[in-house]
C-alpha cells in the first residue's frame, strides 16, 4: 500500500508499522517505569532492566560513565525497536510488514547514526580536531574520508539484506511447501513435515532478526564511541 503525498510516493505499510512499533516500545517502557519497584521488581520491569544491563555491559567496555550515559538510552531504544520490527514482522499475518525490508527505513536509521557520529565527534574533539581525526595518517586521508560514508551505508545494507532475505524465505516456504505437500502420496506425513518446516524457518528467521538487531546496535556503539575519543585517548 502506498500514499501519494505532494507528489512523493510513501510506503504506507512501512510508515504505519514503524510508528506502531515505536509506540509499542514507548508504552512498554512507560508501563515498566510506572510500576517500578526497588524492593520487588517483577514482570515487565525485569525485562526492561535486563535490556539496560545487557546494553550497559557493552557500553561500559568502550566508554567512560559520562559518555556511556549519553548513549545508553539511545542504544537500548534502538535495540528494542529493531527487535520489535524484525521479529513481529515474521509472524504469519498479512498486516505485519517488515520496515527493515524497506530500503528507506534502513537508510533513515543509518543517517541517524551518521549524524550522531559527527555530532559527538565535534562535541568531544572540536570541529578542527574531528576533521583532523579523519586525515591521520595523512597517506590514508581519502580512505578515512570514504569510510565516514561507507560505515553507515554498510550498516544499513547488512540489516536490509538479512531481513529482506528472511521475508523472501518466509514467502517462498509459505507458497511452495503446501503445493509440494498436496502432490505428495503420503499427504498426512507431508502436512506434518510442512508444519515442522514452517516452524523451523520462522525460528531461524527470528534468530537472524534478533542477531541483526544486536549487530546493528553494537556497530552503532562502535562507530559513535570511536568518534568520542579525544586525541589523548587514541
Amino acid at each position: 500500500m502506498q500514499w501519494n503525498i505532494a507528489g512523493y510516493i510513501v510506503n504506507a505499510d512501512t510508515m504505519l508499522f514503524s510508528w506502531a512499533s515505536m509506540i509499542l516500545v514507548f508504552v512498554l517502557f512507560r508501563l515498566a517505569a510506572h510500576r517500578a519497584s526497588v524492593e520487588k521488581p517483577r514482570g515487565l520491569q525485569n525485562i526492561m532492566e535486563l535490556s539496560f544491563d545487557f546494553v550497559h555491559g557493552y557500553v561500559r567496555d568502550q566508554l567512560n560513565d559520562e559518555q556511556g550515559n549519553r548513549l545508553l538510552r539511545l542504544l537500548v531504544a534502538q535495540l528494542m525497536y529493531l527487535v520489535v520490527i524484525n521479529v513481529f514482522s515474521l509472524l504469519p499475518f498479512p498486516f505485519f510488514h517488515a520496515p527493515a525490508a524497506d530500503i528507506n527505513t534502513v537508510i533513515g536509521l543509518a543517517m541517524i547514526v551518521f549524524v550522531l557520529i559527527h555530532f559527538y565527534g565535534i562535541f568531544y574533539r572540536g570541529a578542527f580536531g574531528h576533521l583532523k581525526s579523519m586525515a591521520q595518517p595523512w597517506g590514508l586521508t581519502p580512505f578515512l574520508l570514504l569510510e565516514q560514508f561507507t560505515n553507515p551505508i554498510t550498516l544499513a545494507m547488512r540489516l536490509f539484506g538479512n531481513i529482506l532475505a528472511g521475508d523472501l524465505l518466509m514467502s517462498i516456504s509459505a507458497s511452495i511447501i503446501p503445493k509440494v505437500a498436496a502432490l505428495s502420496l503420503a499427504y498426512g506425513l507431508a502436512v506434518v513435515a510442512t508444519i515442522v518446516l514452517q516452524i523451523a524457518v520462522l525460528g531461524f528467521n527470528s534468530f537472524i532478526a534478533i542477531m541483526q538487531s544486536f549487530i546493528f546496535m553494537i556497530l552503532t556503539l562502535s562507530y559513535i564511541s570511536h568518534s568520542m575519543q579525544t586525541a589523548q585517548e587514541h
